[in-house]
């Protein structure tokens, strides 16, 4: 009887990732072309995926069945991607506190991804996700892994390194499609992993062993990594291209890379809320949104949305996960929409690159609290600073690390920096400027630049 049950269970696995295959097969066939289509058609989509998530969200999920009876609309109100500012912005903390009032009572969660996320501001949030969204998420990545691919100059089987904190979410991910269809091998590159808390003098003889055509990382682990390779001059088998998210590589470390190695570097920016919300084209002009399945806007403090231009809070809609429902959710991050088509000929609209955490403020003995993109500013053109960490200790003293190249002529960085600081905080402000090797990372990975009085809370 049990050997009966067990080959009743293997067929159903198999046909299972037969069917999984299909459904994979086909959202991903199109999708490396998809961000040239013509702006009526993405729109379309768009304005239908609204439609069906709505309705969807309506019927299945608490919250939204609670909303949108007390606004007294009905999902019909709900016809575009602009419709959805007429919801209420969801917080992270209301999903946090009563998480089953976002899930959806139509899915079953025991088939559901499951990921936990300390996100950027380290509070924990756990999200489900289900099987078709994870599928559909394969193929939607196509768009990003063509701007690879056509710099590497092959689309299918080219070797990927992935240096990333143990146990994260891709490589759960990748267990899961495994699990669910037969072509994962074929849509994704073999890969190689790698722990991003090992440090480079550890990973680069694993990286020459392997020889990835592509890296992908974390933008502080890039920066570390080309920094000790740079310094070192130690042998590397270059990749053909560098791929990072979570945080950034800054601009003085791109053009060392670029100049130096000859590599380019490109950007994807994704959460665990809302998986592939943008991307970096060869023009290196902006993130190419990806708005038919994760439409944005750019806040004000106030939630009124703001033109292209102007930056506030990132505000996203999930249109692809079925399971935890994510309308008009603030993310926590800073961000602008820019105008304009961009030269590549994708029409995706465009936004910049993220400009840091909106929960984090310094704050200053007068005028009010300082958003930490100033201080993002005051260290933008320092060319030889590679990275850096400030640490509001109290409200008058600042501790500053930096990981700069070898060449820096340290004493006139540190008099210009803090000059730099007194200026914008007052001649008062106590300025504490130290060279590091590198900068301590959180439990998920990244490199915090900042940490103001309010994260230290």
């Amino acid at each position: 009887m049990s050997d009966n049950l067990s080959s009743l269970s293997k067929r159903g696995n198999i046909g299972a990732r037969f069917f999984g295959s299909a459904y994979l097969g086909l959202h991903a066939v199109r999708q490396p072309r998809y961000p040239f289509k013509p702006r009526a058609a993405i729109e379309r989509d768009q304005s239908r995926n609204v439609r069906r998530m709505v309705v969807h969200a309506y019927r299945h999920v608490p919250y939204y069945r609670e909303v949108l009876n007390g606004l007294h609309l009905k999902p019909s109100d709900f016809k575009t991607a602009a419709d959805l500012a007429r919801l209420p912005i969801l917080e992270r903390r209301q999903v946090q506190e009563a998480p089953e009032k976002f899930i959806s009572l139509a899915e079953d969660i025991s088939r559901c991804l499951v990921l936990r996320t300390g996100g950027s501001a380290g509070t924990p949030l756990i999200v489900y996700q289900d099987p078709r969204a994870v599928l559909k998420d394969l193929g939607h990545q196509q768009r990003y892994r063509a701007v690879l691919s056509s710099v590497i100059g092959k689309r299918l089987r080219y070797r990927e390194t992935w240096i990333l904190p143990l146990q994260s979410s891709p490589h759960k991910i990748r267990r899961y499609w495994r699990a669910r269809t037969f072509l994962v091998n074929r849509v994704i590159p073999p890969k190689q992993y790698l722990s991003m808390y090992d440090p480079p003098e550890t990973n680069v003889p694993l990286l020459n062993v392997f020889k990835p055509e592509a890296i992908q990382s974390y933008g502080s682990y890039i920066e570390t990594l080309f920094a000790y390779l740079s310094a070192a001059e130690t042998p590397f088998v270059r990749p053909k291209v560098l791929g990072f998210g979570g945080d950034n590589v800054s601009a003085s470390a791109r053009r060392m890379i670029k100049d130096k190695f000859g590599l380019e570097c490109f950007s994807a920016y994704s959460s665990v809320e809302a998986w592939r919300i943008a991307f970096e084209c060869p023009e290196h002009r902006g993130l190419h949104i990806n708005e038919d399945l994760y439409p944005l806007r750019i806040v004000d403090s106030r939630g009124r949305t703001l033109p292209p231009g102007e930056a506030g809070d990132v505000v996203v809609s999930n249109l692809v996960n079925r399971a935890m429902v994510f309308l008009n959710y603030r993310l926590g991050d800073i961000a602008s929409l820019l105008p304009g088509s961009c030269p590549c000929g994708r029409t995706l609209p465009l936004m910049s690159y993220p400009l840091g955490r909106s929960d984090d403020w310094i704050e200053r003995p007068e005028g009010g609290p300082l958003h930490a993109q100033a201080v993002h500013t005051l260290l933008r053109d320092e060319s030889e600073v590679w990275q850096y960490q400030v640490t509001q200790e109290t409200l008058f003293c600042f501790k500053i690390a930096l990981v700069v190249k070898d060449s820096c002529d340290r004493e006139k960085t540190r008099k210009r920096v803090t000059a730099n600081f007194k200026q914008a905080f007052g001649e008062n402000a106590k300025v504490e400027v130290a060279f590091v090797p590198s900068i301590p990372r959180t439990e998920g990975g990244k490199v915090r630049p900042i940490v103001s009085l309010t994260r230290k809370a």
